[in-house]
């Protein structure tokens, strides 16, 4: 079969370098490699390759090239303390680099893919100069690689668990590790599944298939070997290998995982070379295909260095359907044909599979999906000095449509969905890079801008809290997995979702009495210093108070500082799916969902009070006079939500503003 179609060379790239590692993120290919010289330090370095593709043509761009992100300046290689190896992953939106320096495995990462953290040990490592792996799995990180222990070279497992520990597991089934790729994959049945590549020590090739399945208690790795293959035909042949999941062209029709084989005829000497291989495991039968001679371009050849593959996503149209792609880099090291001073960072691109959207559903979310974003403590303490008047002259305004219209924005991280097979949908992980790819590009700022006057009055004989919701209005698209040429769907499908615009809703209850000091709205002596300060469990920073002072008249108060913005990242909300009652939401089965939520309010001018008592009378000395209210507004303090009495139980990962009240001073007519 034609197993390539088109072949690089990164000329930006620096030349002579050692091991090369590389990982999509951000709509472009991270590449990093390693480069050692006595005079500038042993450096890791990436190059950044963006595919575009304008009106059918396609051109490579080189974004940045040779940026450097770490130095070893003091490295020794008789000491054992230079770079030695590298692997990158994409985890949780966070792009990991990991590499072997003095002994120890160390690592930086990046949000942006522009500024790194400061690099970090982790007392593990895996064996100088060899090839170890990095995943991310069930919401955790996975490295595999050897090490040698008790006189064998083992298999070990890292992964760090949901406290952020790093935790080892060896296997000792497996001896003479040299070598290790790894790709994840979903089996015939839908599991979430791992294919390892070994390389031994003798040069063997050996791959074993795991299921990935954490228990509730999160104890272990959660990997369990299912079955291992011994690629007999390659014995004492290979160096280097890559797996990578996904179809490619005129190859199989079933879902596949394609493992790519460098450096298979040794000694390591040009003269009688042979080109190098790939095979490909057909996951629906648990089946390995025969051996192919690869054919195309510098990644044909047997260089004994480092290489891997990575899958890369290019947009189809304007619909958010995607045709996945499969690079195969490595460091090619012909010097009978590279020129001096020349880049040495080669790849290869095949089509894999394809995305194709099948479906698209909209609605507003009901109730229970709503996002609870503020909480009133109903009207301001008021007092009534004798008056029998249906009015109790106490008003809470929000987003009164005199002033500016109200604006909130509202970013919807909702993911991605995957339903593989008969299973349930699982929140997309790298398995399908595709899927969190997706949920980017659909992540948006809707901007709701809703002109409303709610005001907020005592209402006799209740003790009332308002709740604001956000009610998003939520587009669900369906893709479907399929091979490379878009004819055989793959039994896999991707739900991915995104808001459109929101709602601002309002919920009444009559609770007001459970909360801080048990107020009562018709009791302004409840609220008698209530709150002298801000209290302990509220962002200081982003927390707000106002005082308004009534004395005979009406008086009307707003926010008028710029700064008065209340700004909540990451909030979740989750709710049942009712049996039976068709909703967007409803996946596959599933019976809940969660999604996060980042709100955006300004409150600058479109809070307010309003204090407008029947005056004091002359011949009743205890009527009131001059009352000082102070108005606060309340954002909580993220670590310490436990405190923050307003937030109903099961919601505090929502983080709700509150309005609160205070009052801080009386005199009465007879003082």
């Amino acid at each position: 079969m034609s197993n390539t179609y088109t072949n690089h060379r990164i000329k930006e790239a620096q030349p002579d370098f050692e091991g090369v590692n590389g990982t999509y993120f951000n709509a472009s290919a991270y590449f990093f490699y390693h480069k050692r010289s006595s005079t500038v330090g042993d450096r890791i370095l990436y190059t950044r390759i963006h595919l575009k593709i304008d009106q059918g043509k396609e051109t490579l761009e080189t974004l940045k090239a040779n940026v450097e992100i770490h130095n070893n300046k003091n490295y020794n290689v008789n000491g054992h303390s230079e770079i030695s190896n590298l692997a990158s992953v994409v985890h949780q939106g966070v792009l990991y680099l990991f590499w072997t320096e003095n002994g120890d495995l160390w690592y930086k990462k990046t949000a942006n893919g522009e500024n790194w953290t400061k690099e970090e040990k982790l007392h593990h490592a895996f064996e100088r100069r060899s090839q170890f792996a990095a995943l991310s799995l069930n919401g955790r990180i996975y490295l595999i690689g050897g090490r040698h222990i008790d006189s064998e070279h083992r298999l070990v497992t890292l992964y760090m668990d949901n406290e952020g520990i790093w935790h080892s597991e060896v296997d000792n089934g497996w001896k003479n590790i040299k070598n290790i790729s790894a790709s994840a994959y979903h089996d015939s049945t839908g599991k979430l599944s791992l294919m390892i590549g070994v390389v031994t020590t003798h040069a063997n090739l050996w791959t074993a298939c795991y299921q990935c399945e954490v228990n509730s208690k999160g104890e272990g790795s959660g990997l369990r070997q299912i079955i291992s293959h011994h690629h007999q035909e390659y014995d004492g042949l290979v160096d280097f290998i890559a797996l990578e999941t996904g179809t490619v062209q005129q190859g199989i029709h079933d879902s596949a995982v394609q493992l790519f084989i460098n450096g298979w005829h040794r000694p390591h000497i040009w003269a009688g070379y042979k080109n190098n291989q790939m095979k490909e495991y057909n996951i629906r039968t648990g089946t390995w295909g025969p051996k192919i001679t690869r054919s195309h371009g510098h990644t044909k050849y047997p260089t004994w260095k480092y290489m891997g593959a990575l899958q890369y996503f290019v947009p189809n149209g304007d619909n958010g359907e995607m045709q996945q792609e499969i690079w195969l880099y490595m460091n090619y090291n012909d010097d009978s044909v590279l020129k001096p001073g020349s880049s040495n960072l080669v790849f290869c691109r095949y089509k894999s599979s394809q995305f194709k959207l099948i479906a698209t559903e909209d609605a507003t979310v009901s109730e229970d999906f709503r996002a609870l974003i503020g909480v009133v403590e109903g009207a301001p303490p008021y007092v009534r000095n004798g008056s029998e008047s249906d009015s109790f002259g106490s008003s809470f305004f929000y987003g009164r449509s005199q002033t500016e219209q109200m604006s909130i924005s509202t970013q919807f991280n909702m993911g991605a969905y995957v339903q593989a097979g008969s299973s349930l949908p699982v929140v997309a992980d790298v398995t399908l890079k595709f899927s969190t790819e997706h949920a980017e590009a659909f992540n948006q700022i809707t901007e709701i801008t809703t002109s409303f006057d709610k005001s907020i009055v005592p209402v006799p004989g209740e003790n009332a809290v308002t709740y604001i919701y956000l009610a998003p209005h939520v587009v669900k698209r369906t893709y479907e997995l399929y091979d490379w040429n878009g004819t055989h769907p793959l039994g896999i499908k991707s739900y991915l979702f995104h808001a459109t615009s929101a709602d601002v809703d309002f919920d009444v209850h009559n609770i007001l009495h459970t909360y801080e000091k048990h107020p009562n709205t018709h009791d302004y002596k409840s609220f008698e210093h209530r709150f002298p300060s801000l209290p302990s469990y509220v962002d200081h920073k982003r927390s707000l108070s106002l005082d308004i002072s009534w004395v005979p008249g009406e008086i009307t108060v707003f926010f008028h500082r710029k700064t008065a913005a209340v700004e909540i990242e990451r909030s979740k909300v989750s709710a049942e799916i009712t049996q039976g009652v068709p909703n967007i939401f409803n996946i596959g089965g599933n019976a809940s969902y969660e999604y996060e939520i980042s709100h955006y309010s300004d409150v600058s001018e479109k809070v307010g009070a309003k204090l407008d008592f029947p005056f004091p009378r002359n011949d009743h000395p205890e009527d009131v006079k001059k009352m000082v209210v102070r108005m606060f507004v309340f954002v909580p303090d993220e670590n310490q939500l436990q405190h923050c009495y307003w937030i109903p139980k099961g919601q505090q990962n929502q983080r709700p503003w509150c309005v609160a009240w205070s009052v801080q001073g009386v005199k009465h007519q007879g003082s």
